[in-house]
Order: C-alpha cells, then structure tokens, then sequence
C-alpha cells in the first residue's frame, strides 16, 4: 500500500547514491564504453524501482509471517500427516511411496513431504518449527507472484498493493502456518497464472510451457485441483477470442506435457495398491470429494459464499464493490486484464462451491485474484490523501492481524495437553492405541507408532483382543469402553479441545474393533 511505496522509494534512493565500487581517494578511473543513453537509463530506473518495491514487499511479507515462527501446536491429523510422512522419508528412505505406520500414503502425491524432507536436511529433525518452512516460503512467493501480475497488468502501486492484500488476507496468513499442501499448490497455481500473464500480455509464448510446468508441480502438491489453472485459461480465452485464442493455447501439447510431468506418480501408485488406489484416491477423494452426488440444500448456497468471505477478512467487504467496479469497466470498456481477474476468481469459486465438501481453505485460491481486483479498484478511486490513507490501512491491518494471531496462538495451544502420555506414564515398549482421538498428533509429538482403534466390539464377539498396552480414548467414547473394559484410568488430557483419558490395558485386555 502507501506505505510500500514510501519503503521502496527509500530503497532506490539509496541504490542511486551508492557507488557500484569503492575506489581509493584521490584516483581518477577512466570511464570504459560509451555513456549511457537516456533509454538505458530509464531501463536501468525501472529495474531498480522493481527491484526496490519487491525487496519492500519482501521485508513486510517476512516479518508478517515470521514473527510467530513455530509456536503455534499442530493440533490435527491434517496439520500432522505430512511431518509424520517426512519423519518416514528421512528415517526410513521411503522417498517414493512414503507411510504412515505400515500403509503407503497414496491420497496425495508425496511432493509436500519431500519439501519438508529437504527443508529439515539429512540429520535434521522434523519438529513444529521445521514443519513449517515450505509452507512460509510458498506463501511469501504468492505474495511475490501476486505482486508481479498486479505490476504488470497495473503498475508499481497495484502490484505492491496486492502483495500486501493478499498476504494479509486470513487465508493466507492462518495457511502459511499450517504444514499442508494447500500453501503450496496455492504457489505454483499463481505462479503458473502469472506465467500465463507474461504469455498473454506480453506475447512471450515461451512462457506457455513455464505455465504447464508449473501445472504439473502443483498436481504433485495436491492432485487434480491444481490443473483448475488450465480452466481458467482456457475460458478466458474463449470469453476473449473464441477457438484462435484457444488453439493458441497448444491443448494437445500442453495434454501430453502435463500427463508426463504427472504420470510418474500414477504408475508408482497403480504398481503399489492399484484396487485400493483406484478405490480410494481416485473414486472417494477425487470424484466425490468435489462432486455434488447430494441433493443441494439452503446451506449449499449460503456456505460457499460464507467461506469466502471468511477466507478473505479483513479485505472481503471491499471485494463487493471492486467486483460491481470491475463489471462496470467491462461493460463501458471491454479489457482483457479485468476480465483475466474475474475469470480466475469466478472459476476458482464455482469448482469449490459445487463440491459436496466445504472447508475454507480449498478456497485459498481465490485470495490472489481477488487482492489483484480489490488492488485494481482501489488504484482507480479517487481519495483525499491517498498516501496517508493508504499507510494508515496497511498499518492497521498489520497491527490488527498480529495481534489477532498472538491471541489465537495463546488459546489454541492451551486446547492441547499431551503432559499425562509421557515416557514416565506409559511405557515406550507398549503398544499405545488410541480411539476417536487425532492419532497423528499423538505419533508426532510422542515420537512413537501410535494403533488408530474404533468402538469395542461386544464381548461375544469373535476375534484378537487389545491384550496390553495403553489406550488413549476419547472422553465421549469412555462409556462404550468401560462396559467391555476393565482397564484403569491412569491419566487424562486434551487435543484441540477433545478431552481423552489414558487407559492401561492389562490381560485378559479389551475386545479389538
């Protein structure tokens, strides 16, 4: 915001006064080649402009997601599933198909986990802290990238506004701290789209192929919803030049380069448990995952819109009149730049509020294209003292939001108290199982195997018993245990709020689910 603009004009201020070398006093230097000619000049000017404005943006965006670096617990098996599959990979080499316990991990491609893998190092250690690092970097590119579209398409101040913007939207700001593909997939869609940028905009065809490359990564972050980038492209183009725009896209080319970029993984996962992949990926998580097979409701209608609102607090009331704005404009003066804008977020909203599942950050997507709208629309009001108020926004927001988070912090760690499953309680040499409590979270930070269980089974019925070892049980499922176990408690303790009591299993033992 105005703010950045300020920093950076610092900055290159600074860069002109400095000497490109030091030379000793008094020693005339000949000068070597011509003189610059205005052209290089002005060329010379705008590099350092650009490169002012990012490493302000850049410095803003670090601190902003940095300050609070590893102290938030990771309280769910979503939060905890790729740590544990990274803390597999270094210990046990599973690079290619790595598990949790026993079982392949196959609902996700692995490439998440081998960035927390490689961001740890041989030797490291997969921690709460350590975790974190590929999701911080790609949410300090999605500002980057975010920043750069909005630079091209706008200008200097659109782009450093829509960095700001969109780092600061909640989305991005709570993602950035949760160790899950999201983050990233979110990098390499906004990544490729400004890929696509330069292509369109400034006719580098060549920057096609970084955009189908970028495709490919991000499937190997989070699957197919990372090609919804070529969706999106695909309907600007028939919105802005029907079938020669789309046949400028090279589909079948760009088909066959993605499907080898991605292909690799399908033929790994189809050698290593082809029925239950097939089952489970891509039937469950990828056709009704998204697919609305209910019936819709009220709440499908109202739901997607809520989410999207929420995801992009504190900006989401200005998105109404940045859309209205952007509509205006198009209606008046047909542009490509705000129908790119309104195609990329209409596309992303309508794949996620059609799905039967709804969770806030499958919309994450959308915060870039709607901070480069709201950027957009802000640029073209006409307000008083634009550079105070602008200042003034952005350090309101960044105080509001630290301290919203440090609150959040304080009371979302206190939700979680593993004290009563130490090493001096239960045993490291026992089994340890555990019922209708995040048995992720339990491995991760116990460091040990932990055997996800169910209800019990009645007495009569047939099968293994839970012969010794300590059960984690879930306060609300106490009841149904304690009438077909006698097993004393010997601790209690919470995660995420789910209040759990520890169980010691002695012979004759429980009934196993």
């Amino acid at each position: 915001m105005g703010g950045l603009e300020v920093l950076s004009s610092v900055l290159l201020r600074a860069a002109r006064r400095s000497p490109a070398r030091t030379q000793p006093s008094g020693a005339e230097v000949p000068r070597v080649g011509p003189r610059p000619t205005p052209e290089r000049r002005h060329l010379s000017h705008r590099a350092l402009a650009r490169s002012a404005g990012l490493l302000a943006l850049s410095a803003v965006v670090i601190t902003l997601l940095f300050f609070d670096f590893g102290v938030r617990v990771l309280a769910s098996n979503d939060e905890t599933r790729f740590p544990v599959l990274a803390r597999d990979i270094l210990a046990s080499g599973h690079w290619l198909s790595p598990r949790l316990g026993d079982v392949p991990y196959l609902n996700k491609p692995p490439l998440f986990a081998w960035l927390i893998a490689v961001a740890v190092g041989p030797g490291g250690e997969v921690s709460q802290s350590s975790a974190l690092w590929p999701s911080l970097i790609a949410a300090l590119g999605v500002a980057l990238a975010t920043s750069w579209i909005g630079w091209r398409l706008w200008g200097r101040a659109a782009g450093l506004a829509a960095g700001f913007i969109v780092v600061t939207t909640h989305g991005v700001f709570t993602m950035a701290r949760a160790p899950m593909p999201d983050m990233t997939m979110c990098l390499f869609l906004t990544a490729a789209l400004a890929a696509f940028v330069g292509a369109e905009f400034d006719d580098r065809r060549v920057f096609l192929i970084g955009f189908y490359i970028l495709l490919g990564l991000g499937f190997w972050t989070k699957g197919p919803a990372a090609l919804l980038g070529l969706g999106v492209v695909v309907v600007f183009a028939a919105w802005t030049g029907g079938g020669p725009a789309i046949r400028r896209l090279a589909i079948p080319r760009a088909i066959l380069l993605v499907a080898l970029l991605i292909s690799p993984w399908f033929m790994l996962t189809v050698r290593t448990a082809s029925e239950q992949f097939w089952r489970d990926t891509v039937v469950t998580d990828w056709l009704r995952w998204y697919v609305p097979f209910a019936p819709w409701r009220g709440r499908a209608l109202i739901e997607p819109l809520a989410q999207t609102l929420a995801i992009l607090l504190p900006w989401s009331p200005l998105l109404a009149f940045a859309g209205v704005a952007a509509l205006a404009t198009e209606a008046r003066r047909p542009g490509r730049k705000v129908v790119f804008l309104l195609v990329w977020a209409g596309v992303m909203f309508l794949f996620v509020a059609i799905g039967k599942e709804q969770r806030m950050r499958y919309y994450l997507p959308l915060c870039p294209p709607a901070a480069l709208l709201i950027a957009a629309w802000y640029q073209r009001v006409n307000v008083p003292h634009r550079n105070v108020l602008s200042t003034a926004t952005a350090a309101l927001v960044a105080v509001g939001i630290v301290l919203c988070q440090l609150n959040d912090d304080a009371r979302h760690n206190a939700r979680t108290d593993l004290s009563a499953l130490g090493p001096e309680t239960v045993k490291l040499e026992t089994p340890l199982y555990a019922a209708d409590v995040p048995d992720l979270v339990l491995t991760f930070y116990l460091g040990r195997p932990v055997i996800p269980v169910r209800t019990p089974s009645t007495p009569a019925a047939p099968g293994r018993r839970l012969e010794r070892g300590y059960l984690v049980v879930a306060n609300r499922l106490l009841p149904q245990w304690s009438a077909t176990c006698a097993a004393p408690a010997i601790g209690a303790g919470m995660v995420n709020g789910l209040r759990f009591s520890v169980l010691r299993l002695e012979p004759p033992g429980c009934p196993a689910p």
